[in-house]
């Protein structure tokens, strides 16, 4: 019996929701092995820079990033790309917002499944563990002779080939000494761009757990991972406006605007919204998240705060972040919620 035999079968003995990664994580395969083992599945190969650059072709589209904590469902148009050969983004604040690491970008397959007797028809991308970086479903009924045509473009014959392992945890850096992290701590109160961060990571040789318990006074705070729903509570109560990011190793995605709608259910905490202006969706497993950590980082026009969350591998898997335009300072909404969280 092939893998999708074995999926098809034990999702007929499941009440609820039984997704390809949950079942593929039961088999002991990856999601990319398992979704690339289905009859209807095309390879599209390696050409990942190329593909991405035509996906703007699809019209509107659902685009999904995940990891192991949190699901960042959004609808709108994949433009506005701009790539290098490793990195990249798609700036379009409010609509599909991106930022590419391409080196972990791998492999491409076509895949179509009926839901409800309507066909799905996507394109989707995994990393070389076989780990899904993007998902991307075709929204618009009139595009699927444009999603043909990449596929007509791209098919490649043969399935793709991922590496089978375990995933490690990543190691703890070494705490500093306390006069490195006098000097930690001045260079980040001398911070003008919250973009600098990394570099001043990889300049003191700190993961982003470890530098919060080197920060300044008064710059982080590590919070009970029970926070999440309090915070979008208040965050829809008071009509905020925020951006969330989600991402993995290969793609972070960023939604810019207001919550509506949020309810618990099946184990994740949801912001279900697509039926709304933002066209937007969350499902997060908060019970999954291992730290949370409030952090404050100084600007030029002030400093930006976020809730960050971890999971167990000490991967950043979700970022809240009051609204900010270019040149501003955040909202004084925003200030207060944190302040208060801070006191």
């Amino acid at each position: 019996m092939s893998l999708w035999q074995q999926y098809l079968v034990k999702k007929d003995t499941v009440q609820g929701p039984y997704f390809p990664k949950q079942a593929a994580e039961e088999m002991g395969v990856s999601e990319g092995a398992l979704i690339a083992d289905a009859p209807d599945t095309i390879y599209l190969g390696t050409a990942i820079r190329d593909l991405v650059l035509k996906l703007d072709t699809l019209g509107e589209i659902l685009s999904v990033v995940r990891n192991d904590v949190a699901v960042h469902e959004k609808v709108g148009l994949y433009e506005h790309v701009t790539l290098t050969a490793r990195s990249g983004l798609a700036l379009n604040v409010g609509g599909i917002d991106l930022r590419f690491f391409l080196q972990n970008w791998h492999h491409a397959l076509a895949t179509t499944n009926v839901i409800n007797d309507k066909t799905r028809y996507s394109i989707q991308f995994y990393d070389e563990f076989g780990v899904a970086v993007e998902k991307v479903f075709l929204h618009d009924d009139s595009k699927v002779s444009a999603w043909q045509a990449l596929v007509d473009e791209f098919k490649t014959e043969g399935k793709p080939e991922f590496i089978h392992t375990e995933r490690p945890s990543a190691p703890v850096p070494q705490p500093l000494s306390a006069e490195r992290e006098s000097a930690f701590q001045e260079r980040w109160l001398e911070l003008k761009d919250v973009h600098h961060f990394t570099g001043l990571l990889e300049t003191f040789a700190l993961d982003r757990q470890q530098s919060y318990r080197h920060a300044p006074v008064g710059m982080t705070k590590q919070l009970d991972n029970s926070i999440w729903q309090q915070v979008l509570e208040q965050v829809r109560d008071r009509e905020m406006k925020i951006m969330i990011f989600v991402g993995n190793r290969g793609l972070v995605q960023i939604q810019t605007g207001r919550i509506h709608n949020l309810k618990r259910a099946y184990g994740y905490l949801n912001v279900l919204d697509s039926k709304e202006p933002e066209q937007f969706d969350l499902h997060l497993r908060d019970d999954l998240i291992t730290e949370t950590w409030l952090v404050r980082r100084p600007i030029s026009e002030g400093y930006v705060t976020c809730i960050e969350g971890f999971d167990q591998y000490r991967q950043s898997v979700i970022q809240i972040f009051g609204f900010r335009a270019e040149g501003d300072d955040e909202m004084v909404a925003w200030h207060k919620l944190t302040d208060d969280l801070f006191a």
